[in-house]
């Protein structure tokens, strides 16, 4: 309401100075009356300045609030761990402070302090599923069942000690504890063998393109399996170990709709910045989850995570039973989480004669842009095929 008073009084302090002035260049005898007025109302409007506390900067008046800025996604390198929310930092009200030289008003009893978390009770001949709440650890559970976090991490095939929320845990009593898994047995050095051999695109003078994705930590894009169906369409799969134990259903699914299964190690490790012996058990331990979830070998092929490899890498992937290397000629760069037109528009554009695809899983757009790509693929006269047939294996 002052603001509107304030501007008013600059309305009429401009048309009394506008007469004002008209009235001197017309020589006319109540320009004195104009120029009074003028002064009057720049009093008034000085007043109001400094004597009514005109706050520009209060919310709600002129200046908007001010612009939130979002933190963003930076992504999740372990398998199914989400971002912890934000925490809004606590905001002290000033209108809750008590004036100076009256007597302190009689305090509200503090709230008590939050009661300790209940304890979790696991049958000694049963199983709970528990489902992780917000402030809970691995560290925190196991206390609360008598538990070891070891024992945990076992039961639920977690390979860190991250969790989430919403996340469900089992928990097994002492007479259901599954056995420990069974170290695989000790094989000997393999005999030197090949080095494994880079591929990154088919015939030249053949029209077929290998689509692959890779599945390294979750499934939000998992939709593709029945794209593919739809189109009556086979591709290449490229598992980490770590989502084939976490996705066995979807694995099988793969190996029974017919398309192709590689190997993409266990952890996606960068093989070079890994130890060699490390890197080859990390391909065996992989070579292992997805026969377990499959049925079926994911032998010949085989991804670099990352793309990144040397001569050392290529040989120990040869030692480790893997003759070829699968790379790609076209990357999508789904992972990035672009819009479904863009990634029509990378692999529309980019098409050619033997090219290998490559795409992932966790792409949220990417069931959507496939549908819808592949029959632009078609039209121009490309067949699709598996890896297995680009490369006539």
């Amino acid at each position: 309401m002052t603001g509107i008073i304030m501007i008013l009084t600059v309305m009429i302090f401009s048309l009394f100075l506008v007469l004002g002035v008209v009235s001197h260049f017309q020589k006319k005898r109540g320009k004195w009356i104009y120029f009074s007025l003028t002064a009057l109302s720049m009093i008034a409007f000085v007043f109001m300045s400094f004597f009514l506390n005109w706050d520009l900067s209060k919310p709600g008046q002129n200046n908007p609030d001010p612009p939130v800025t979002e933190i963003p996604d930076k992504g999740n390198e372990d398998p199914g761990i989400e971002n912890p929310p934000p925490v809004n930092p606590t905001v002290e009200d000033p209108n809750n402070e008590e004036p100076a030289g009256e007597e302190p008003k009689d305090e509200e009893p503090a709230d008590p302090p939050p009661a300790e978390p209940a304890k979790i009770i696991v049958p000694e001949d049963g199983t709970v599923d528990y489902k992780v709440v917000a402030g809970d650890t691995l560290w925190s559970i196991a206390e609360r069942a008598d538990l070891t976090v070891a024992k945990i991490k076992q039961w639920n095939n977690l390979t860190s000690d991250n969790i989430f929320v919403g996340q469900i845990l089992k928990l097994y009593g002492k007479n259901v504890e599954p056995p420990p898994p069974q170290e695989p047995p000790k094989q000997e050095t393999p005999p030197t063998t090949a080095p494994s051999v880079i591929i990154s695109n088919g015939s030249l003078q053949q029209k077929e393109i290998a689509l692959t994705f890779d599945a390294g930590s979750d499934a939000i894009g998992i939709a593709i399996l029945d794209v593919l169906k739809k189109h009556n369409v086979k591709a290449t799969f490229f598992l980490t170990g770590s989502w084939a134990d976490k996705f066995p259903s979807y694995a099988k699914k793969m190996a029974v709709d017919g398309h192709d299964i590689g190997n993409h190690t266990y952890s996606h490790p960068d093989a070079v910045n890994t130890n060699t012996n490390i890197f080859v058990q990390d391909i065996i331990k992989a070579e292992e989850a997805i026969k377990r979830a499959t049925g079926v070998t994911p032998r010949p092929y085989f991804r670099f995570p990352f793309g990144s490899y040397n001569a050392a890498a290529l040989k120990a992937v040869g030692g480790a039973g893997y003759p070829y290397s699968i790379q790609w000629t076209l990357d999508t760069i789904d992972w990035q989480q672009p819009s479904v037109e863009v990634i029509i528009s990378r692999i529309q554009s980019g098409a050619s004669n033997g090219d290998i695809i490559l795409m992932h899983i966790g792409g949220i757009n990417t069931p959507e842009a496939v549908d819808k790509v592949i029959p632009i693929l078609k039209s121009m006269g490309y067949n699709l095929v598996t890896l297995s047939d680009l490369l006539d294996l």
